[in-house]
């Protein structure tokens, strides 16, 4: 069904980045990070960003997806973009379905990394279309910067699933959308 999967490094107060939207803080950790997210991306066939992160992406060398099917949340034009993304600027959920289809006539049987940022994921939230939150708790203390869900004035409730410690102090810590079934009254 391509799960869609929020997974992002989380300082300890709750921040995926200070105020300047940079990832040095996150630069002493790069080796446990891959040793994690290599295995871990073998399970991703889709990815979705929004464009602040899409255009950071781009600053730093280049769409660094390759082929991976995407979805860029967006209202504004890019011009000359990879091949492989879909620029939408509508209801998120029109942008997963057309996702999901690229992926299904791709025969990608996996699911669909989130990528980010906080608004974007925001998005998702108040939708209800986030399947698993990933959080890798790295042990930094921020004491300001971007939430990991922007925007978002929704109450969702997320089961615990898993723990794995992956080194130098992170944890990565998933949690399942808990779906409630609609309550029919007579």
């Amino acid at each position: 069904m391509h799960l869609v999967r929020y997974h992002v490094a989380v300082s300890l107060d709750g921040f995926i980045a200070p105020i300047d939207g940079s990832t040095a803080w996150l630069d002493p950790y790069g080796k446990v990070a891959m040793g994690f997210i290599g295995p871990w991306m073998k399970q991703i066939g889709g990815i979705i960003v929004g464009r602040v992160t899409y255009d950071q992406s781009i600053g730093m060398g280049g769409w660094m997806w390759g082929k991976t099917p995407a979805l860029v949340l967006t209202s504004r034009p890019i011009e000359q973009g990879p091949q492989t993304i879909h620029v939408h600027s509508g209801d998120p959920g029109e942008g997963l379905t057309k996702l999901r289809q690229r992926m299904s006539e791709q025969d990608l049987d996996t699911d669909i990394w989130l990528f980010g940022g906080g608004v974007t994921a925001g998005l998702f939230l108040r939708r209800n279309l986030i399947d698993l939150v990933e959080l890798a708790v790295v042990p930094v203390a921020l004491g300001e910067g971007r939430p990991l869900f922007s925007g978002a004035s929704t109450q969702l409730t997320f089961e615990h699933a898993s723990s794995q410690p992956i080194g130098m102090g992170c944890v990565v810590n998933s949690y399942r959308r808990v779906v409630r079934k609609a309550v029919v009254k007579r």
